[in-house]
């Protein structure tokens, strides 16, 4: 990991069963980072709208995802959020809540099933990026969804002026095959948390899971599959906008590498039954701003034919949903 897959300045990294753990685990870091820097009163993580983390109370208390958060309300910490897409009110939020109450802030650089892809501005980055800096806020980068080059580059972040802290990986680290997930830190972070130490989970960097691991990471450099995802990414783009654009029922395609979002003026749940019917899954999306999408994110190793094949059954599946 720090020697062929992080950042420059990421030595510090530890291992969980999946996405939910290490995202929990970024916010519990966040939180110690504060402790051991003597400032028990900073304990909020900043969170974005619409965004989503994982499963746990913690996670789904940073996030903002109405219908994974629906039912928990009582349970959730109360993190504040800021758009998606607006630098001033992070600027604000962070001024108006107390940088000296603030621990950390999390976000996806590429919004996954929350959004469905939304893409924020360089400016809204260098904004986030400076803000935090300055005040000693831990800048976590959710790399769940998008990292291990589902966009075609080794992580999300890479793709913007995002300078992140803390590196949260899951679903790619593994290929699928075993529950992995890691959270990865700069070399400094990692020094000002070692005298308190830190709790991990009984299975953490469990040998059959990392030897998964390492046999995948090995297959997508040996095979140069986050080129070719960037490759073939540029392909889907393509034809997905080729397909959609100016569509009735699409209002927007947006996506980088094998990371693609359709925002829908349709129910995205009866395309979704409407492409089962078809045989192929596509991933049902949305949230807030966002309140009707799907996803597709297929295998680095997709063909022509089976891309077509995807573009083609969105299409019809959509177009069967208008008709009714």
């Amino acid at each position: 990991m720090v020697e062929r897959w992080l950042p420059d300045g990421f030595t510090q990294v530890f291992f969980t069963s999946g996405g939910s753990e290490s995202t929990d685990s970024a916010i519990r870091l966040a939180r110690s980072y504060q402790l051991c820097k003597g400032r028990p009163e900073r304990w909020k993580v900043v969170g974005r709208h619409p965004s989503y983390h994982g499963m746990t109370v913690g996670t789904i208390s940073v996030a903002s995802h109405s219908t994974r958060q629906k039912g928990f309300e009582p349970l959730m910490l109360p993190f504040p959020k800021v758009p998606w897409d607006d630098a001033a009110a992070v600027v604000e939020i962070i001024e108006r809540e107390g940088p000296e109450t603030i621990a950390g802030f999390m976000a996806e650089p590429i919004t996954g099933a929350a959004g469905a892809c939304l893409t924020a501005s360089d400016d809204y980055w260098r904004t986030v990026t400076e803000i935090c800096h300055r005040y000693d806020i831990l800048l976590i980068s959710d790399e769940v969804m998008c990292g291990y080059g589902r966009t075609g580059i080794n992580f999300g972040f890479q793709h913007f002026p995002f300078e992140p802290d803390v590196i949260v990986g899951g679903k790619g680290l593994g290929g699928g095959y075993v529950p992995l997930g890691a959270v990865a830190a700069r070399t400094e972070v990692g020094e000002v948390l070692k005298e308190a130490g830190f709790m991990y989970f009984t299975f953490t960097g469990n040998d059959a899971a990392c030897a998964a691991s390492v046999a995948v990471l090995d297959i997508m450099e040996r095979e140069g599959l986050v080129e070719r995802a960037a490759k073939m990414g540029a392909v889907l783009g393509d034809r997905l906008h080729a397909e959609f654009d100016g569509h009735p029922g699409v209002v927007e395609v947006r996506g980088r590498g094998m990371f693609y979002g359709v925002e829908l003026r349709v129910s995205q749940q009866q395309v979704v039954a409407e492409a089962l019917s078809r045989d192929v899954w596509i991933y049902p999306a949305g949230s807030g701003p966002v309140p009707s999408a799907v996803m597709l994110a297929p295998p680095f190793v997709v063909s022509d034919d089976e891309i077509d094949q995807m573009v083609a059954v969105t299409r019809a599946s959509i177009d069967a949903v208008m008709s009714k």
